[in-house]
């Protein structure tokens, strides 16, 4: 009897890295519902917070050891909704519906290379690689391939504010947004070497100074989160020349 009520229950630390991923999913929504209202900042907030959500969910999944099939679906399913869907609405809503159907078709081009994005990097999963392969993906990951996307939006919520207006009305353009959009969608699908974190150990002689550099990004985040983005997604656009470049260093070196 003992042996099969055991076979029916589940601790419930098996089910804490679900409830966290529905958790990242529930704020991918709310971006959404705050996109039909036109409050983009806050629907921006939410799509970070599903970005966070995202990079803590399969932790706490290996650390309580309760990675399953189940929760890969998932999160695969919660990143589609707030990295795809949401970033592509808000979009859609803050300038590309002014260019009627080909706005709209550039939705359906990002979110489907979203879709595309996600199920290559659940198949990679189960692929063999070479140990020094583990540091970098194909392609832009989907929480910053939306963090790409909406940077022209989130740099008007502070030039709009400043004197440097003139530089979004004159760059800005539906037009040249519409063409960004459409080579962002293409990353997000290219087989171009970035880095990857997953793997990366911070030298113990580092560990403070790497403690520092992080607690300032934070706070710049809490305090000064329109200008702090666009800063981090710059730097990651200027990181993608030199990943791919790493890349065939070690693929030579390897070869």
């Amino acid at each position: 009897m003992d042996e099969d009520n055991n076979l029916k229950s589940l601790p419930i630390t098996k089910l804490f890295p679900n409830v966290v991923t529905l958790l990242g999913l529930c704020c991918g929504l709310t971006a959404i519902k705050f996109t039909f209202i036109k409050q983009y900042e806050l629907s921006i907030i939410f799509i970070l917070i599903a970005a966070i959500v995202d990079g803590i969910d399969g932790r706490i999944a290996r650390l309580f050891r309760s990675t399953s099939h189940f929760g890969a679906e998932l999160d695969s399913f919660a990143d589609f909704l707030s990295f795809g869907v949401a970033p592509a609405f808000l979009l859609y809503f803050w300038v590309l519906k002014e260019i009627r159907v080909v706005g709209w078709m550039l939705v359906m081009i990002y979110v489907t290379c979203m879709s595309i994005r996600l199920a290559r990097f659940n198949i990679s999963l189960n692929e063999k690689k070479l140990p020094w392969q583990n540091f970098f993906f194909a392609g832009v990951p989907a929480p910053l391939g939306a963090l790409l996307l909406l940077l022209p939006v989130i740099i008007t919520f502070q030039l709009y504010e400043s004197e440097y207006v003139f530089i979004a009305e004159r760059f800005l353009t539906k037009n040249n947004i519409a063409i960004y959009s459409g080579v962002i969608a293409l990353l997000l699908i290219s087989n171009i070497p970035t880095f990857s974190a997953k793997h990366l150990y911070i030298p113990k002689n580092l560990s403070y100074i790497f403690m520092l550099i992080f607690g300032i990004l934070i706070i710049s985040l809490i305090t000064k989160p329109w200008i702090t983005l666009p800063i981090v997604g710059l730097i990651y656009i200027l990181t993608i020349p030199i990943s791919s470049a790493v890349y065939l260093y070690f693929a030579y070196k390897n070869h």
